[in-house]
């Protein structure tokens, strides 16, 4: 599995993808990516780069998520 996380680098690399993305192009189940993506995340404090993870957003209201599991279910605010 350690090989395939350093090709998860390589993929996310100047090239920010969601977890439903980098599952498809892969050919992985999210659940497998999400877990070498919290390994990988504690890894690269040993290297020379850095994660940044942006929280998930609504497409058509902009809403931001809070940070969660991913396992939750989120409901959006109304808005007027």
């Amino acid at each position: 599995m350690t090989m395939f996380r350093k090709t998860l680098i390589d993929l996310l690399l100047n090239n920010p993808m969601s977890l439903k993305q980098i599952s498809r192009a892969v050919d992985e189940s999210p659940g497998q990516i999400e877990d070498d993506l919290n390994h990988l995340v504690r890894s690269l404090k040993h290297t020379e780069y850095k994660a940044v993870i942006e929280p998930a957003s609504c497409r058509a209201c902009g809403f931001e998520f809070s940070e969660g599991n991913g396992k939750q279910t989120f409901q959006m605010p109304i808005v007027p």
